[in-house]
């Protein structure tokens, strides 16, 4: 009985059809004539996991497999780039690749409703500009245009305290760090978290969707701000109390002794995270849009930047 495989490879998406009854060598045999490819490894499932294809699997039957209506990444062995590269770009630990994308998610599934306080617990969800972070805290500060001027905060604020954040804390001597920093390509993580409840004396809360871990920056300040992480992307929690008023009417910052918002936001990335909204930088398939490489995690993207200067990924679907 012939069943049906998607295949996904740097040349493009396609369906191959293979007799149960044949070994994984015919199905790898197909895959090399379909995909041109020399060396490979293939992945499956979700989370992506490793086929097995050394020799003393080949001989495996499809049917035991259970591969029908599954959907194959091919991983090519060479890694190089379609053009060559004459000299690797400098190592640069902090700068991201530039466009990941965040999750999707539909509208109606953003906000909880609270009626013992009247109104609604909402996900405002923030650009996809590498300022996320920076974005979504601002606006909960209610700070206009807030990514330019928080991002030359945050670096000033580290080049005044070398003793606090210096190159064991920061990973690079200050300087470098911060004038990194002050780019608007590279993203922002915990250490500016740090620093911005330092400077504006809040409380930040960030909750992890795949873990539902709440992180807590600058505990002890009266006021608490809640935002939601979700892998490669920053966006923020507020309370409305009609769905249909303009942002600009949202509740974001609460009592940090209100531990009641914390658990209602947590309930809201619950959901969050049933639906997948989150990227596991760990293992998530990714492929190079400039050159179709494909690689898996964040470690692979960042060393592919590195040896090629290329910086723009999409991450690729399993279904």
């Amino acid at each position: 009985m012939l069943i049906q495989i998607s295949l996904r490879a740097p040349n493009g998406q396609s369906r191959i059809q293979i007799d149960d009854q044949s070994t994984l060598k015919d199905l790898i045999e197909i895959i090399t004539k379909k995909t041109g490819l020399k060396g490979f490894s293939l992945k499956y499932g979700y989370p992506p996991k490793d086929l097995d294809i050394t020799p003393s699997a080949l001989e495996e039957s499809i049917q035991n497999m259970k591969l029908r209506g599954e959907t194959i990444v091919v991983v090519p062995l060479e890694t190089r780039p379609s053009s060559p590269v004459s000299q690797p770009a400098p190592k640069s630990p902090s700068r991201q690749p530039e466009t990941f994308a965040p999750k999707s998610v539909e509208p109606d599934e953003t906000s909880v409703e609270w009626p013992e306080r009247g109104g609604h617990l909402i996900l405002r969800v923030m650009p996809d500009d590498n300022s996320c972070l920076f974005t979504a805290f601002g606006g909960a500060m209610k700070i206009d245009n807030p990514s330019r001027r928080l991002r030359d905060e945050v670096a000033n604020y580290i080049l005044d305290h070398p003793v606090e954040y210096n190159k064991a804390i920061l990973g690079d001597p200050p300087l470098v760090y911060t004038n990194r920093m002050r780019q608007m390509d590279t993203w922002g993580g915990a250490i500016e978290l740090s620093v911005l409840s330092k400077i504006y004396g809040v409380e930040i809360a960030s909750i992890d969707v795949k873990t539902l871990r709440v992180d807590r920056f600058g505990e002890g300040n009266p006021n608490r701000v809640i935002l939601v992480y979700s892998g490669i992307h920053y966006d923020r929690i507020a309370f409305c109390i009609d769905l249909s008023l303009p942002v600009e009417w949202d509740v974001t910052q609460w009592s940090s002794e209100d531990n009641e918002v914390i658990e209602k936001a947590r309930g809201l990335c619950q959901r969050l995270q049933s639906m997948h909204y989150y990227t596991d930088t760990t293992d998530f398939v990714i492929c190079c849009e400039e050159c179709n490489w494909i690689g898996q995690g964040a470690k692979d993207a960042q060393k592919h930047m590195n040896e090629t200067k290329h910086a723009s990924f999409k991450e690729m679907s399993i279904q």
